[in-house]
């Protein structure tokens, strides 16, 4: 086929592999997923701070992050993150199973199936604009004549339009708060 490259290709695999995953778990258990993800990023934020002195007294790490408050931050951080993904592990499967289960089983795997599609494509998306900032130069001639930039690159100069242009700048002023009480002088 003209016009046909490995990029397509790739793009074609990840778009179906995405919709098939999608598919076989169903719309509510990866919706339950994704939130999961996200409110145990939340959790970990809000948290990681009220951890940290209950990990300065874990035999072994204990030595290994004493006087290191910035580490020792990001280890309560990643701890709490762990505890409450597997929380949530717990009991999306449950109640995802029960939807699967019911009259709306049928339903809830083939919203699942748009829903992995149009996952699939935003993965595309992300990464052509990957590779734009990777590459800002004139983009290989595989990418640049492949149907996938043809048919997707609109989008990404869409959502390249929506992301704010500072985003390094907001997530670095996001990590200065958050390891702001390493800063905080004691007393």
């Amino acid at each position: 086929m003209e016009g046909f490259t490995v990029i397509d290709g790739i793009a074609a695999a990840v778009i179906i592999l995405s919709a098939l995953l999608a598919y076989s778990r169903g719309l509510v258990r990866e919706v339950l997923s994704i939130g999961g993800w996200i409110a145990a990023t939340i959790l970990a934020y809000m948290f990681a701070a009220s951890v940290q002195p209950l990990l300065a007294q874990v035999p072994g790490l204990n030595g290994f992050i004493e006087g290191q408050c910035e580490l020792a931050l990001l280890i309560s951080f990643a701890v709490v993150m762990v505890i409450g993904l597997l929380l949530f592990s717990i009991f999306t499967p449950l109640f995802s199973g029960a939807v699967q289960r019911s009259f709306l089983g049928g339903l809830d795997q083939g919203l699942g199936f748009l829903f992995g599609a149009a996952r699939g494509v935003l993965l595309v998306v992300i990464g052509l604009m990957a590779y734009d900032f990777i590459n800002p130069g004139e983009p290989a001639p595989m990418v640049a004549d492949s149907r996938t930039n043809l048919v997707f690159g609109h989008l990404t100069t869409q959502v390249e339009d929506q992301v704010p242009s500072d985003v390094p700048g907001w997530l670095q002023t996001r990590y200065n708060s958050f390891i702001a009480s390493c800063e905080a002088p004691a007393g």
